[in-house]
């Protein structure tokens, strides 16, 4: 089916438009793929660089979707077959054999251990380390960038079936010990992050610092 870029007409291979695709979703993520996956401002330098480039070139190394588009998804919940099909709609090599089990796999943890061994998630560390895009971001990679708090927020929300995850019992247990004021915090911002993305509104350090305030005091 061919799809419309702004370099022209690219062709694929057959799209999960067949039969539905296939819908694993080992955490119960059900959250949609937001306006800043199609190019609306999300406020986050790294998210919205890789989307800019997805778009202008149609493609982009495995690390930025994996540990950017995937790894944001994941800590906003995104529902894994929604984010395969954004993934159909958005890359020149978007076949079979590459999206549903790239993302429905490693990019979302939807099949469990099956194909890989834990889900791949990080905070802002990883991201500061493997690009240069912190350097230029509204938010402060190691004291105002939400990814971290978002990170604590996954590992506690999916406790649980992580625990049973063996190479993800560490930070399980780390996550456990947390103190649990910076847990409340580290909700807090999950909910505000999700919240604003959904609505197709730009994050801000000033509005995620006024969050938080609120947060403290209910």
């Amino acid at each position: 089916m061919p799809l419309q870029t702004r370099h022209g007409l690219r062709t694929r291979g057959t799209s999960p438009a067949v039969d539905g695709g296939a819908r694993p979703n080992l955490l119960g993520a059900r959250e949609g793929v937001p306006p800043a996956y199609w190019g609306a401002p999300s406020g986050l330098r790294c998210l919205d660089g890789v989307v800019a480039d997805v778009w202008d070139e149609g493609m982009t190394h495995h690390i930025p979707r994996l540990m950017v588009l995937a790894n944001i998804a994941q800590l906003l919940d995104l529902e894994p077959r929604a984010l395969t099909n954004w993934f159909w709609s958005a890359y020149v090599d978007a076949f079979d054999w590459v999206v549903e089990p790239n993302v429905l796999a490693m990019g979302s943890f939807a099949v469990g251990e099956l194909m890989t061994t834990k889900p791949y998630v990080s905070g802002s560390g990883y991201i500061q380390r493997m690009s240069d895009y912190c350097s230029s971001c509204a938010f402060h990679p190691k004291k105002s960038c939400p990814l971290t708090p978002m990170y604590w927020a996954y590992l506690a929300r999916h406790d649980a079936l992580l625990f049973e995850v063996g190479r993800s019992q560490r930070q399980v247990w780390s996550v456990r010990k947390r103190d649990p004021a910076k847990r409340r915090r580290d909700a807090a911002t999950f909910e505000f992050v999700q919240a604003t993305l959904r609505a197709g509104e730009r994050l801000s350090p000033e509005g995620l610092a006024a969050a938080l305030a609120k947060a403290d005091t209910d």
